[in-house]
């Protein structure tokens, strides 16, 4: 007998197929069963075979279109990305190219890394950096010469570079209406020329003009020996495109916008009287003639529709210039993207060109409007009062403890109060002196007056300075009037002991730097919001020299009444404005 498990075994293996082989042998009672079962089994093995191969065909043809399809989507999925990318940087660039032709836009420097930002997206290139055309040069630097104030994060150390005139292939992106021998620069495809007037072809057609400025493009660096590296020599390419626009912040500007104005308003009062002695004949007329007398009044010239002129006013051009280069990376800045990035830099110059205009003709009005002044002046007038009411007990309160014969400490009690007093009331009329602010066109005695205040309260040359220049500029140092400003001035003493000081905060040399013959009606005539400045500067001075001079006589009575017994070290020592007193 057979044992269970082989009987199991032939159960699972070959009992479903003897079943179906004898099944199918009982149907067709063969002569020789053997011969039938053996040709049954050998098709049914060759039919299972073809079978499987067919099942893994089927399972391969499933794994390959999986394959396919993961591939499919992952190809769809970064199209898509790049899409999505570029549709990003589409974006990007059309927001800001708006925002620049927006009439209503006001340019301010926020819009520097603006550009520079775009400008990277636009061109894939991630050192970029804004360059400008400086004739004056820089401390250590004869000019002209290009500098970089503007860079994107990245490429902060261009910043602290200059390319000198001659150097390098940027110059060719500055010169304006160049030749054919100004080499790597970049033209744009020309439009067709117009066709001739066919009324008239004798008519000269007129030409397509070239931009006055054209870009400066490299695609391979390493292939041209001009190039100025300021880093090591890298693969890659470069492309400056022009940015360039008239400056109005002058003083040639700021008259030509104050002659604007003035005749503006001359003409608007001309044309106010001409209504009233128009409306006062017709009121006339009506009443002695009725309406057809009325009607018979004639209309001054003054009343009819005069188009308005436009704001015109002398401009500076100022030459800018915006790099980007892909040094490193050595990949292609694609030609499609200069005409765009021209665009973009065009507009941006007009932003700030229109910008400027109106912030010269808002300062050309301020400094005109007499109503305004009249106000402010009263203003402060009625502060200085309370400042004297207030302050009067205190005052004689400290005098009447003054012996008589000390006239010298007397005085310095009077300096002490007069500038405790112009302090509290340019603190306390800030907000009008921080007008000032919106200035954009100031004298150089201005400048002057407000670096020399700031140095009396601590500041130092680095703060008020535009760095590596000799001259201050109205930029850099308007920076300077902030809240901590008016902190200062409320917190320093003016008499403190001064040691280890920069030159330029020396007394002598802040007295130095005050205009010849300057007082406090020329600085109310600039404005009275600057005369509360001049009036704290001019206290102080006084306060601080009278206090130095006392000083220096307890110094050198003390010296006479302990003669040779007298050991005090020199009074230059504790205070450097000693010096030459």
């Amino acid at each position: 007998m057979v044992d269970t498990a082989t009987a199991k075994y032939l159960s699972e293996n070959i009992g479903g197929v003897l079943s179906k082989a004898l099944a199918e042998m009982a149907l067709a009672q063969p002569r020789d069963g053997v011969d039938f079962l053996a040709s049954w089994l050998k098709i049914h093995v060759n039919q299972e075979e073809e079978k499987g191969v067919r099942e893994q065909e089927e399972a391969k043809l499933v794994e390959e279109r999986s394959k396919a399809k993961a591939r499919r989507e992952k190809t769809e999925a970064k199209e898509a990305a790049r899409t999505q990318e570029a549709k990003a940087k589409e974006e990007f660039y059309q927001e800001l190219l708006a925002k620049f032709n927006s009439a209503e836009t006001t340019f301010n420097e926020a819009f520097w890394n603006e550009l520079l930002s775009v400008a990277s997206t636009l061109a894939g290139a991630k050192a970029v950096y804004l360059g400008f055309l400086d004739e004056e040069g820089l401390e250590g630097a004869e000019g002209p010469l290009i500098r970089y104030p503007h860079a994107l994060a990245g490429s902060e150390t261009m910043q602290e570079q200059v390319l000198a005139q001659g150097q390098g292939v940027t110059w060719g992106a500055l010169t304006e209406n160049p030749t054919e021998e100004v080499p790597h620069l970049w033209r744009p495809p020309m439009p067709e020329p117009a066709e001739p007037n066919p009324d008239d072809p004798d008519a000269a057609v007129p030409e397509v003009a070239l931009p006055p400025y054209l870009p400066v493009s490299i695609s391979c660096v390493t292939d041209v020996p001009e190039v100025r590296y300021f880093d090591m020599t890298r693969l890659g390419s470069f492309l400056a495109v022009p940015l360039v626009f008239s400056s109005y912040y002058t003083p040639e500007a700021l008259t030509a916008a104050k002659a604007y104005e003035e005749e503006k308003k001359a003409a608007a009062l001309k044309r106010q009287e001409a209504q009233e002695a128009y409306d006062a004949a017709v009121a006339e007329a009506t009443e002695k003639g009725g309406e057809e007398a009325a009607a018979a009044v004639e209309k001054p010239p003054e009343l009819e529709p005069v188009e308005e002129k436009p704001l015109e006013l002398p401009g500076k051009t100022v030459k800018m210039v915006l790099c980007m280069d892909t040094l490193g990376n050595n990949t292609a800045i694609e030609e499609s993207k200069i005409e765009l990035a021209m665009e973009l830099c065009k507009a941006c110059g007009a932003c700030k060109q229109e910008t400027e205009k109106r912030q010269v003709d808002a300062q050309a009005l301020d400094e005109i409007d007499e109503e305004a002044k009249l106000a402010m002046g009263e203003e402060i007038t009625a502060a200085r009062t309370r400042a004297d009411e207030e302050t009067q007990e205190s005052i004689t309160a400290e005098e009447s403890e003054c012996p008589p014969e000390e006239e010298m400490k007397k005085e310095l009690i009077g300096k002490k109060w007069a500038y405790l007093k112009a302090a509290r009331v340019f603190l306390e009329l800030k907000d009008i002196f921080l007008k000032l602010t919106s200035w954009v066109v100031v004298p150089p005695e201005m400048l002057n007056i407000i670096a020399a205040t700031a140095f009396m309260f601590g500041y130092t040359k680095v703060q008020l300075y535009p760095k590596r220049k000799p001259n201050l500029n109205w930029e850099t140092l308007v920076k300077v009037l902030d809240e901590d400003f008016f902190t200062t001035v409320q917190e320093v003493d003016v008499t403190a002991e001064k040691k280890g000081i920069e030159q330029e905060q020396k007394l002598a040399a802040i007295k130095a730097m005050l205009p010849a013959d300057y007082d406090a009606t020329k600085a109310k005539e600039l404005s009275p919001a600057f005369e509360l400045l001049y009036s704290l500067l001019d206290a102080a001075i006084a306060y601080r020299t009278a206090d130095l001079t006392t000083r220096k006589a307890a110094y050198e009575k003390q010296k006479e009444e302990e003669g040779e017994d007298f050991q005090e070290p020199p009074l230059e020592e504790a205070d450097v404005d000693f010096e030459g007193l």
